[in-house]
């Protein structure tokens, strides 16, 4: 906790400390109309000629309170005025956004929020960054909420003061300091009725938890400040030797989990949770336990999300997505000519006319596995999917299509898109196969129906 008095200079220590932002930066100042970004904006406008600072204020209407919020949009627009910085607003309704999108009205709010202040950033322009005005009060709380659900160490080391292009510049302060700033100051500001409340879990830290440990130790965010530092170094040493475990551990196929499955429990668990991020996998407390554990030992594969799974496979972890299956084909009659299948590819059918005893290692351009013999179509055939029942004497005796699909590994999403020929007797020809042993050319082949697959982008 930065002891001395909120002011300017010190918290132009903890900008540079953290690097927040450099003279001549753009910042987008969050500014509620409440008492601390009242105090963030005061402080940012202060810094602006010294630092040559580009600010302009980002504000967003929940319209959860009727006229307050109407009453709070009114009173930053007038700050802005009063400071001469561009004041942006967004009006949306946030209750009606969470319904729609089945979130809470604090998580719609917030992702609101931060999506309004990363589009007012991106045309602020490169480099632009946000300034939040969480305090060390803020923290606290935070630390004591995530504590209460079972939070990993990164959800108990605080709110950081840099998370890309966020910055918070009163990270260090209490409460009670940016309040005695204010007042200093002589700074107006609007008060949320909802944060009198204990309607939300935080305010009910606010105004039960905190007081108690403050009864405990006078002195708690002072202790928050230091534990929160030792939790961030810890963490920030397990990161580390997870990330160049997984380096090391890293091939061209995936991830060796024999090196992983030996490391610390501390540092194969952050392993787990880096890897399931790194594949595109949401992760949590349970799932990352989960995968941890079984980390080199046997092969699993597991569907983490809706066709994409985590697989490991002879000590290799990978992710696989499952393609997306192909339509069936419309069943179309047979006759020569060049018959679109698909988008990708056309089928190109001629019927040759030979005399019976040729050499039939070609039939002109056609391999000999694209022909069958014409004459011995029973009754009508049509070009087709498979079907269920499909069977065909193709090789090595009498099969089911998805026997032979599976023994010539066609993959799963490719097989309705296989082009069969088949007549009133059952399947005659199947793409990539070849004819039935019943429509084999022989001999005594006079007419030969000859195939040609077309792809459209090749």
């Amino acid at each position: 906790m930065n002891t001395a008095p909120l002011e300017t200079e010190a918290v132009k220590k903890v900008i540079r400390r953290f690097e927040m932002f450099e003279k001549g930066g753009k910042i987008v100042a969050a500014v509620s109309g409440g008492c601390d970004s009242s105090v963030l904006l005061h402080i940012l406008w202060r810094l602006s000629t010294e630092m040559d600072l580009e600010i302009i204020c980002a504000h967003i209407n929940h319209n959860l309170r009727g006229a307050e919020s109407d009453r709070d949009e009114a009173f930053v627009r007038s700050l802005c005025e009063k400071y001469g910085i561009e004041c942006r607003v967004l009006s949306v309704n946030v209750a009606e956004y969470a319904e729609k999108h089945r979130l809470s009205t604090e998580e719609a709010g917030r992702k609101l929020r931060y999506e309004f202040f990363e589009h007012c950033a991106e045309e602020l322009g490169e480099n632009a960054k946000i300034a939040t005005a969480h305090s060390l009060s803020d923290c606290a709380e935070t630390y004591i909420f995530n504590s209460a659900r079972g939070a990993a160490l990164s959800g108990i080391c605080g709110i950081p003061p840099v998370r890309g292009k966020i910055v918070r510049p009163l990270i260090e302060f209490s409460r009670g300091q940016i309040e005695a700033y204010a007042n200093e100051h002589g700074l107006d500001y609007v008060t949320d009725s909802t944060n009198l409340t204990d309607e939300y879990t935080r305010n009910r830290i606010r105004h039960g938890v905190i007081p108690v440990m403050k009864e405990i130790n006078p002195g708690f965010e002072k202790a928050f400040l230091r534990l929160s530092k030792n939790l961030c170094d810890a963490r920030d040493f397990i990161d580390s030797e997870a990330e160049k475990l997984l380096e090391k551990s890293k091939t061209t196929e995936g991830y060796r989990t024999a090196e992983i499955e030996k490391a610390h429990p501390a540092v194969k668990n952050r392993a787990a949770a880096m890897l399931l991020e790194k594949f595109g996998f949401a992760f949590d407390y349970e799932r990352t336990l989960r995968i941890a554990e079984k980390l080199g030992k046997e092969d699993f594969k597991e569907e983490l999300l809706k066709n994409e799974y985590l697989v490991q496979k002879n000590g290799i972890l990978k992710k696989e997505v499952k393609a997306e299956e192909k339509p069936p084909l419309t069943e179309q009659a047979f006759f020569e000519g060049k018959i679109p299948l698909n988008d990708e590819k056309t089928l190109e059918i001629r019927i040759l006319s030979e005399k019976p005893g040729q050499s039939l290692h070609k039939v002109y351009n056609y391999a000999l596995k694209d022909t069958f013999d014409f004459d011995k179509i029973q009754g009508s055939a049509v070009i087709r999917s498979r079907k269920e029942g499909d069977k065909a004497d193709i090789h090595g005796g009498t099969k089911t299509l998805k026997k032979l699909f599976i023994e010539e590994k066609i993959p799963a999403e490719e097989r309705n898109s296989v082009a069969v020929i088949a007549d009133d007797a059952g399947v005659i020809w199947i793409e990539g196969l070849g004819a039935a042993k019943r429509a084999r050319l022989s001999e005594k082949t006079v007419n030969i129906a000859a195939m040609k697959i077309c792809r459209e982008n090749k």
